[in-house]
């Protein structure tokens, strides 16, 4: 993952646009960039898609005490520490589009980010999967990524919304879709996938499910992976479907998944850091998402009872980003809420803290799984 994040922007303007323009401008020319967008939307909505699924509800909704209290820690601390940060930065470096609100909610969001996907991975290579500290930090994840994509749909409905009354319309429709989802379709796809027993009519009938409601939420005024995202959540968790999601999954990361790493990478231009001290911004950013996760996470679960190694560990983990953040700031970015200059200095942000995770756990015990084959098994049953 952080090899295609930092290979998307090598192609960019940070690298191979300030050593070779020529080069870059012959292989991304300006004619091919709103295809390549497209292509790369679609392998984010696919992306999208095949989180919701991977998603356990059920572990979810029948966590303990300890989840919601670490849950709720990591979301509110990262997005009252980023909605303050926000209030310096405002004036220099939000976008044309933003208002004091909307940037602050966005800030706050990026902040409030664990990658549910990445962190099965870690998780895995850490040997940490059948713990207790890894199996509460995947739901922590869980639960964190549902409340960011929530907020997010809120900025999202703001930007586009005209007035007050249009902002009012767009989230009572949002809500509306929402429940229409889980109370009327989630039910009555259930029936039907036991009535059905051909998995390509199962596939065919899920496609067009996902492109319905990603058209749905764009229609309604918030961004298509919300519909794509919520489709994958309302899927039966059954074995024919975990094969199909895995089917999908295996095209996307090959074929269209890529291209979203590249186009955000040519929106990515690190060369906007041009002075001592938008640098100090850039690191006083780090800071600031390191301390709301890692600090939110091991207090709540040192309040909780779990010892300083554990809870650490799992501050740790919370401050994993990865791909799901890049989808927000980049969001942010067409929104124009976001300034380029604090586009990357973000990217820098998601890159750094998912790098740290790694070489950080060995310090509290947890080393690489040495049975790559069971890993890899195990990262399947988990994410898949």
């Amino acid at each position: 993952m952080i090899g295609e994040i930092l290979a998307g922007i090598a192609l960019g303007p940070s690298l191979l646009g300030a050593i070779l323009p020529g080069v870059k401008l012959f292989l991304f020319p300006a004619s091919t960039l709103p295809a390549l967008q497209t292509l790369g939307d679609i392998g984010l909505i696919l992306y999208m898609f095949t989180l919701g699924a991977r998603l356990d509800t059920h572990l979810m909704l029948q966590q303990s005490r300890n989840a919601i209290v670490v849950s709720l820690s990591g979301i509110f601390l990262p997005m009252l520490l980023g909605g303050a940060l926000a209030f310096f930065l405002y004036p220099q470096l939000a976008g044309v589009n933003a208002t004091l609100f909307s940037f602050v909610l966005m800030l706050g969001t990026s902040m409030a980010i664990t990658a549910f996907p990445v962190l099965a991975r870690l998780l895995t290579e850490k040997g940490m999967l059948g713990t207790k500290i890894g199996m509460l930090a995947l739901t922590c994840a869980s639960v964190d990524d549902v409340v960011a994509w929530c907020c997010l749909a809120f900025v999202v409905a703001i930007i586009r919304a005209q007035g007050p009354f249009s902002i009012v319309l767009t989230v009572g429709l949002t809500i509306l879709f929402a429940a229409i989802m889980l109370l009327i379709v989630r039910p009555l796809f259930s029936y039907v996938v036991r009535r059905i027993q051909s998995q390509y009519v199962l596939l065919v009938i899920s496609v067009i499910l996902l492109l319905m409601s990603s058209f749905t939420t764009n229609a309604i005024g918030i961004h298509p992976v919300f519909g794509a995202f919520l489709t994958g959540v309302i899927l039966p968790r059954n074995v024919a479907f975990t094969a199909q999601i895995r089917s999908v999954n295996q095209i996307n990361v090959v074929l269209f998944l890529p291209l979203f790493f590249v186009f955000s990478g040519l929106q990515t231009q690190i060369g906007l850091l041009q002075n001592p001290f938008l640098w100090l911004i850039c690191l006083l950013v780090l800071a600031v998402a390191c301390l709301g996760k890692i600090f939110g996470g091991t207090i709540s679960a040192r309040f909780l009872g779990e010892t300083w190694k554990d809870a650490l560990s799992l501050g740790v983990l919370m401050n994993t980003r990865g791909l799901v953040e890049l989808i927000v700031l980049n969001i942010g970015l067409q929104l124009r809420i976001l300034s380029p200059t604090l586009f990357a200095m973000l990217v820098v942000m998601a890159i750094l803290t998912t790098m740290m995770a790694s070489p950080l756990l060995p310090l509290f015990g947890y080393r690489s799984h040495s049975n790559e084959t069971s890993s890899r098994e195990v990262v399947e049953q988990t994410t898949l």
